[in-house]
Formats: C-alpha cells, sequence, structure tokens
C-alpha cells in the first residue's frame, strides 16, 4: 500500500528565502512534472551543477550538496572520491575536456588527505592512477584498502561497497590479500540477507538508498571474483526492487524485509543507483526488463530535475527525495544523487559501466 507523508515541518532558523519557499509550494502541488528531456540534455544539466558544487568548496573537494537553510554544505571525502570516476568519461562524452582538469584536482585533494577505510576513496584513487595515470594514486589506494580489509562494517551496504572496491583492487594490483578481503566482505553480505534477499541496517526503516547500494557493491564484487551465489543474491534483490516500481518510474523510499514500501516519500537517491544496477544487469544478462525497469526510473528522476531560472544553485540540482521534505535529509539538494543520475545517463547512452569493469593491472 502507498504511504502518504505529512504536509512539511519548516526547519528552524532563520527565514528562508523566497527561492526556497517556492521549491516547498511546488512539491506541495505535485512532484514529476518538469519537462522531460533527451539523456544528454540531462546528463549536461547534471555536470554542470556538479561543477558548481565542486566550486563552492573553494579547492577543498566536491561540496556535499545545498541546503535551504544553510547554502552550500562543506565538501566532504566521500563526495569528493565519487566525483572523480564520474567526471572523466563525462569529459568525452560532452566534449568537455576541462572535465578532467576537474577531476585531476580532486584526485589532489584525495592525495592531500589521510589514507582512510574508505571505499568511496579506493575507487576514486583507483579512477585517477588507472585512467589519468596520477602518480601515487594506486599505492594510496592500496593504503587504504589494507585499512578497509580490517575495518568494521555498520551495514551491508557498507560492507558491500567495500567488497567491490576490494574487488578492484585486486584486479589492479594483483594482490591476493585484496581479493580475499572482497570475499570475506561479500559472505558477511550474504551472511546478513533475509530470504527474501532484503538487507538489514543500522537504522529502520532501511533506505533505498543503502538497498541500492548493497546491490551494486554485490554486483561488481560478484562479478569481479566469479561468484555466482553473490550475483544470484544480487539479482533477487534487484527483481524485488524492480516489482516494486511503479508503472510511472516512482520508487519508495525504505521497503521492509519482505520489500512491502514503507516510506511516503521516493528516494531519488536511491532509485539514480538502481538505475545503476538495472544497467548493470541488463549488461551481464542481456536481458531487456532490466533496461526497461532503469529507463522508467531515470524518466521520472528527469521529471524532478528542475532546468529553469536564474537561481544557480537551483536550477538542475535534485533533491536526495521527494518530496523535498522527505527522507534522512530533508530541504536539501544532494551531489551524490547527480553523481549516480549522470552515471546512469552515460551507462544508458554508450553501454559503458561506471566505474569501469576492468583496469589493465598497473
Amino acid at each position: 500500500m502507498k504511504r502518504t507523508l505529512p504536509l512539511p515541518r519548516l526547519l528552524p532558523g532563520p527565514a528562508w528565502p523566497p527561492r526556497a519557499l517556492r521549491w516547498v509550494a511546488s512539491d506541495i502541488a505535485g512532484v514529476a512534472r518538469q519537462p522531460e528531456q533527451d539523456h544528454r540534455t540531462h546528463l549536461r544539466a547534471s555536470v554542470e551543477w556538479l561543477c558548481r558544487a565542486q566550486d563552492s568548496a573553494r579547492q577543498e573537494g566536491l561540496s556535499e550538496g545545498w541546503s535551504f537553510a544553510a547554502g552550500w554544505l562543506p565538501a566532504t571525502p566521500a563526495a569528493t572520491a565519487a566525483l572523480v570516476e564520474t567526471l572523466l568519461p563525462a569529459a568525452d562524452y560532452l566534449v568537455w575536456p576541462e572535465l578532467k582538469g576537474r577531476a585531476r584536482a580532486l584526485c589532489g585533494i584525495l592525495l592531500a588527505q589521510p589514507d582512510a577505510a574508505s571505499a568511496g576513496r579506493v575507487l576514486g584513487l583507483i579512477a585517477a592512477g588507472m585512467q589519468l595515470g596520477e602518480t601515487g594514486a594506486l599505492d594510496r589506494a592500496a593504503a587504504s584498502g589494507r585499512l578497509l580489509v580490517d575495518a568494521p562494517f555498520e551495514s551491508p551496504a557498507a560492507c558491500a561497497h567495500a567488497a567491490q572496491a576490494l574487488a578492484m583492487l585486486g584486479q589492479v594490483t594483483g594482490e591476493r590479500f585484496f581479493f580475499e578481503g572482497a570475499r570475506a566482505c561479500l559472505a558477511r553480505v550474504a551472511r546478513a540477507a533475509t530470504p527474501c534477499g532484503w538487507f538489514p541496517g543500522p537504522h529502520a526503516p532501511v533506505t533505498t538508498t543503502q538497498t541500492a547500494t548493497a546491490l551494486r557493491g554485490l554486483v561488481e564484487a560478484a562479478r569481479g571474483l566469479e561468484d555466482t551465489a553473490g550475483l544470484r543474491l544480487a539479482v533477487q534483490g534487484a527483481r524485488a526492487l524492480r516489482e516494486q516500481l511503479e508503472p510511472n518510474g516512482r520508487l519508495a523510499g525504505a521497503h521492509d524485509d519482505g520489500w512491502a514500501p514503507v516510506a511516503g516519500h521516493a528516494c531519488i537517491a536511491g532509485l539514480a543507483r538502481m538505475a545503476c544496477v538495472w544497467l548493470r544487469l541488463a549488461q551481464i544478462e542481456n536481458d531487456a526488463v532490466w533496461r526497461d525497469a532503469a529507463w522508467r526510473a531515470l524518466a521520472w528522476i528527469k521529471r524532478n530535475q528542475r532546468q529553469t531560472g536564474d537561481d544557480l544553485a537551483l536550477r538542475d540540482g535534485l533533491p536526495a527525495a521527494v518530496p523535498i521534505w522527505g527522507g534522512a535529509v530533508p530541504f536539501r539538494l544532494d551531489s551524490l544523487t547527480l553523481k549516480y543520475f549522470a552515471d546512469a545517463l552515460m551507462m544508458d547512452m554508450v553501454g559503458i559501466a561506471i566505474p569501469p569493469t576492468e583496469y589493465k593491472p598497473a
């Protein structure tokens, strides 16, 4: 049964500018009402917004997003690392060479930061090392990977993301240690799954973003490790969410054990990630049903992207959830949502995987 979401309660603090209130009023009237355009138009708009988010951070990385209450948010290591693997293919497919310079700048920021047990950091540094030839990036990715092997994980999603990063690190370095770490993570994720293929999380309800992160990590790690059981588990969960996808492309923001929707809002952040999952399965299985699900999801996300107006903080942005007051981070436009939306658009446009599924050994 589809749940409804109560009308918003505005966050405390200074009075909001009219631009923010207009967005709220528009969502009260209805969501997913923007003009839907071709992939390339939405890709360009998304990357332009991400460039503005990078510029707002003043050479500290990628801003986490734009808040109605506080404006541009600080840069985070997770957002900074994630954007590297998006800017590189976008530079080619948009014929925008400057984006590779932006990716190099983000890599420089990652290299200046201490090593950390972060799957996103590992993947970002691998992309910089293998695609840009950044000196030292792979060594630093390996250093963070060694920390990641021994790290505790708060959720199956985090563990699956680690499995993906470690499997890729094993591929580019040839070190058995990383493959073994990836297999251990994959086994932990499989043990956490319930019979229907659902994964618990540290907080209830489990968001679509958490579930999609777990499924993408499973797909990529299982493929890299040639683990057929892990891939079957990923397919089971991806199929369950495909069945929950509404005809118009909307997907609830959270699901319980059994895949019943338990949120009145839709999670664009999770839906963009799920589009990537479905597109990867379409590439792997050559089955049109996966691509159809991704197309419906992308079309619905497009209808939530506002590409008009003079306000550059709002134009082309996407919230993590709609209505804008839903989800764990309400009243905010989210950088990672745009990143995964851009990834999915490129994956569908040219049939690639982001990040790439294979690199030649270093």
